[in-house]
């Protein structure tokens, strides 16, 4: 007998779904230019500015951090989108209102404190769970058992309260028989049945080309109506104080965009002798149990979530009937345990992590009022393209799930498939504009890295041609340290004399200008100071027929006469 029962998942995200990861898209990282969302790393922004942009960008982080410093780095990213987004590592589809939000408040300050000291928006997005290597959505196999776990409890305790006032574990322990409180130890986690239930992270497999997240709004919205003294209806806390959350999630009805995997473990053959450190052999669940389970659970909260949301009006109509035509065709199947209703990730509403009859959900109310403690939820949280949107809402976290043995072939499931066909369209159409955005891109950074070989050519050859005036720096420096100091004022004349002449690019002082005078004051030195030798006289007379014509606008044949350059010579 095999001891392990593997069944191949395909998973179908019917609404938005979030599953946290504690990584956030910075507003330092990302832009957002026409609907998508751009992330680039440090390394693409360094590629992608020139040098004098990463000059001002470094003065910009070497500020103090603080509020201003942020919103100029924002402001500072924001204006260069055009540049960065060639350079971006991945490509987000956002919502409408979610960019028309970014586009508002990008380096903005979005209110202040009693004292008067700005607060910031920093804009960040939270990101759904992925894969690093690929960059692709990623459902967690534990999200996946913890849903599924949930399930199994409520159906063992089957609506009874809890009696248990230490904690959940207990709670949980004396449900699935691992907890005894009058054995040592009390706790036997060998013997939680969930340890026989293996789950594989789901990996992203929808179709290609598709984008496989968008970015969302959450926002919260009372369950039932409620009207206040005046008559007038009474928001939600969060919607009085205008919160909201920014999510990536991956969009409903991607036709079985994650493949995962399921193992059983079965210990039929163990007997009794391990039976102490073994799960409870009537908690031993096989496939079929699981997935009765779970449907069990989670269609009532369906149902009775998309009843209050219709009541209210928040639930969009053409999800709505996709939703019940597709719960219709499955029905069969979800009695046969082939098709599982889950729930996962953020905002699954209280309900889809307590058990019925044990709820016990804490209500907060006004300031200095105490929280109610009730067994339901009276807000949803639920996902939106605008913040201040009442209709067209979905809510977030629904899953079908297909069971397949995994010895047999994979079977398509046609009903499904048309269900979600009519929502494809438009993600068909934001994938066709990221390839055209991403070819139209793929130029622009073409064009950046050239110029950046270009501007590291031009700064090597700068580098070298330093490094080379350095060396004949230093050169001149031993030659001018082993000469007289009468060959060196002739030396100091010339470096003189040339750097004019390169100022004058070809043309000339005119006579009895400084330069004339310095000519006449090195050859009256040269002749009346007893201290110059015939040699260095001669190197004077010589420095001074050599370099005085190149710089003034003299005839040099009466100078020679002026400044008895023969004499200087030796030659009279």
């Amino acid at each position: 007998m095999n001891p392990v029962i593997c069944y191949r998942l395909h998973i179908t995200p019917l609404s938005p779904v979030h599953i946290g990861t504690g990584e956030s898209y910075e507003p330092t990282n990302y832009v957002i230019d026409d609907g998508i969302l751009h992330e680039f790393d440090t390394g693409a922004t360094v590629a992608a500015l020139s040098a004098s942009e990463r000059e001002k960008l470094l003065g910009i982080a070497n500020r103090k951090p603080n509020t201003e410093m942020i919103q100029a780095l924002q402001r500072f990213f924001y204006e260069r989108r055009e540049t960065l987004m060639a350079h971006a590592v991945q490509q987000v589809p956002v919502l409408p209102g979610v960019a028309a939000l970014y586009a508002s408040r990008i380096g903005q300050t979005a209110n202040r404190e009693a004292d008067g000291k700005k607060v910031l928006n920093r804009l960040e997005i939270d990101r759904t769970g992925f894969t690093p290597v690929t960059r692709q959505p990623v459902l967690y196999g534990s999200s996946l058992k913890g849903a599924i776990r949930t399930a199994l409890l409520d159906k063992v305790n089957d609506g009874q309260p809890a009696r248990e006032r230490k904690g959940l574990h207990e709670f949980q322990g004396r449900l699935f028989r691992y907890y005894d409180e009058n054995a040592r130890p009390r706790m036997a986690l060998e013997r939680d049945p969930m340890r026989l239930v293996q789950l594989s992270d789901a990996a992203w497999s929808g179709e290609p080309g598709l984008p496989a997240t968008q970015v969302h709004l959450a926002v919260n919205r009372k369950k039932a109506e409620v009207r206040d003294e005046q008559g007038l209806i009474r928001k939600s806390q969060a919607e009085s104080k205008d919160l909201y959350q920014i999510l990536e999630c991956v969009p409903g009805w991607r036709y079985r965009a994650f493949i995962g995997q399921l193992n059983l473990q079965r210990l039929d053959g163990l007997g009794q002798t391990h039976a102490d450190r073994l799960p409870n052999a009537t908690l031993r669940f096989d496939a079929k149990e699981i997935a009765q389970a779970c449907n069990r659970f989670y269609q009532p909260i369906l149902k009775r979530e998309i009843d209050s949301m219709r009541a209210r009006g928040y639930l969009d109509p053409d999800w709505d009937a996709a939703i019940q035509k597709l719960l219709a065709a499955a029905n069969d199947r979800m009695q046969r345990g082939e098709v599982v209703l889950l729930r996962v990730g953020r905002h699954s509403g209280a309900e889809s992590v307590t058990l019925n009859g044990v709820r016990n959900i804490k209500i907060m109310k006004g300031k200095d009022e105490k929280p109610d403690y009730l067994d339901a939820a009276k807000t949803l949280w639920l996902a939106a393209n605008d913040k201040d949107q009442m209709a067209g809402l979905l809510p977030f976290g629904w899953l079908l799930v297909e069971l397949q043995p995994m010895a047999e072939q994979a079977a398509d499931w046609p009903e499904l498939k048309a269900a979600c066909a009519p929502h494809l369209d438009k993600a068909r159409g934001l994938g066709e504009k990221l390839a055209q955005q991403r070819a139209r891109l793929e130029a622009t950074r073409a064009l950046d890295e050239a110029r950046r070989r270009e501007e590291e050519e031009q700064a090597r050859l700068a580098a070298e041609a330093e490094a080379q005036r350095r060396r004949e720096e230093a050169e001149r420096q031993a030659r001018l340290a082993s000469l007289s100091k009468n060959l060196r004022r002739i030396e100091t004349f010339k470096d003189e004399f040339r750097a004019r002449a390169d100022q004058l690019r070809g043309g000339k002082d005119r006579p009895n200008t400084a330069y004339h005078d310095k000519a006449r004051q090195l050859a009256r030195e040269a002749l009346e100071d007893s201290g110059w030798t015939a040699e260095e006289k001669r190197a004077a007379a010589e420095t001074i027929a050599e370099w005085l014509p190149k710089v003034v606008a003299v005839d040099m044949k009466d100078e020679r006469k002026k400044l008895k350059l023969a004499i200087l010579r030796g030659e009279a």
